[in-house]
């Protein structure tokens, strides 16, 4: 017998109340594009863009060096000038006194002077940078200019106190600049070779020239 209590089969077991409802699967937001990747990637590749086109323009920009002496007139420097000790394969030398003209800029500098102050003994020489291209150009006084001493060690810069130390700035063309640049030399000037070094910082090649002193 059926059971009148029983419900039917498909018949919803309680009438009165609605079918229960569904939940529906919560929606997943859209995934975003990770940029940084790209941005990563990217900058590098425009810095080393930058750099290649940096290093063209400095190619492109240099011009020969020539040396000239105290009587005058402009020469490429012969097998890169006299010889010095810790000479290296792309320096350019000259005589203390002479002028070494490179990238538009001609270099004069004067044989080394003793001297000494309260904070000790120095050997300084006179420095005259002329433009002599038909742009403007950067100079620097300090940080480019060393000393090798007749041992061979190689020093920097010094402040002396009673001498107009070369500044560093622009020239604009036909502009010139003169100053001192002084090195420390606490223990006196033993006799032999000193070698007035300048090497651009800032510049892409490792080339220097050096004004040779026999004291």
């Amino acid at each position: 017998m059926t059971d009148p209590n029983q419900p039917n089969p498909g018949q919803q077991p309680y009438p009165n109340q609605p079918y229960p409802q569904q939940p529906y699967p919560p929606q997943q937001p859209a995934k975003k594009r990770k940029i940084w990747p790209w941005f990563v990637i990217g900058i590098p590749v425009l810095l080393f863009g930058g750099c290649t086109v940096a290093m063209v323009s400095a190619v492109d920009s240099q011009e020969e060096t020539t040396v000239s002496s105290g009587s005058g007139g402009d020469a490429p420097a012969v097998n890169s000038g006299p010889d010095f000790p810790g000479k290296l394969a792309k320096d350019t030398s000259a005589l203390a006194g002479d002028t070494i003209t490179r990238d538009n800029l001609a270099y004069t500098v004067t044989p080394l002077e003793q001297g000494s102050s309260i904070i000790g003994d120095y050997m300084c020489s006179n420095v005259t940078i002329k433009n002599v291209g038909d742009k403007q150009n950067d100079f620097n006084g300090y940080i480019d200019w060393k000393l090798q001493d007749a041992n061979g060690a190689i020093r920097d810069a010094t402040y002396a106190p009673d001498h107009e130390l070369l500044n560093s700035g622009q020239l604009a063309p036909g502009g010139q600049a003169t100053g001192s640049v002084c090195f420390d030399a606490r223990e006196g000037a033993a006799p032999g070779t000193y070698v007035v070094l300048f090497q651009d910082t800032f510049s892409l090649t490792s080339d220097r020239v050096a004004w040779i002193n026999t004291i």
